[in-house]
């Protein structure tokens, strides 16, 4: 269990990250601190408990026919839903109710549980969000400064204090050539 300054931090955080998200990134400084904030956010997990599963699977039954079974076969069958349908989120499993109880006459399968399951795509997470919006602004810098590159000639300083990714993609990209001492500078057009 968390400590309350743990939760506390937390929140804080994800207040911080959605702040953040609410307003374009400015510059690789307030990126980085997104990046940093996303990744130290938990993990969003909503696995269902075998209670939950029994309550999807109770709303399945109340609406499609199912074949008769005793007591005993009725456990046994729930058992095996639980096995198959355990690890799953609760929002993945409300997705397979609802799919079921639409497309289905009868109760489904494990089978036909796990395919909708398979279907599933989970909305982003607050940290999908925020690593996205990082991925795509790192980018957009990477592509301007390869224009720049292009255009003409960059102040030495403008290379350097790039990342070494960045100056080995430019090299790849015949924009600049690896010196002897092992750093990089600026193809001169002939």
């Amino acid at each position: 269990m968390a400590s309350p300054a743990t939760v506390s931090r937390q929140s804080c955080e994800t207040l911080e990250v959605e702040k953040m998200l609410s307003a374009p990134l400015a510059t690789m400084a307030d990126c980085d601190r997104l990046r940093q904030l996303a990744l130290s956010l938990p993990a969003e997990a909503d696995i269902a408990t075998p209670q939950e599963i029994a309550r999807q699977l109770e709303f399945i039954a109340a609406t499609l026919p199912a074949k008769n079974i005793d007591e005993e076969g009725g456990q046994k069958r729930f058992a095996v839903y639980v096995r198959l349908l355990g690890g799953y989120s609760k929002t993945a499993l409300s997705y397979m109710t609802q799919r079921a109880c639409r497309e289905l006459d009868w109760f489904p399968t494990p089978r036909q549980c796990l395919q909708y399951l398979e279907q599933y795509s989970p909305a982003p997470t607050l940290k999908d969000r925020a690593l996205r919006t990082c991925e795509r602004f790192t980018q957009a810098r990477f592509e301007d400064w390869l224009a720049e590159l292009r255009a003409g000639p960059m102040e030495q300083a403008a290379i350097d204090d790039k990342p070494e990714r960045w100056r080995r993609i430019a090299e790849v990209q015949l924009l600049l050539r690896r010196t002897d001492a092992g750093g990089y500078v600026q193809r001169v057009k002939a």
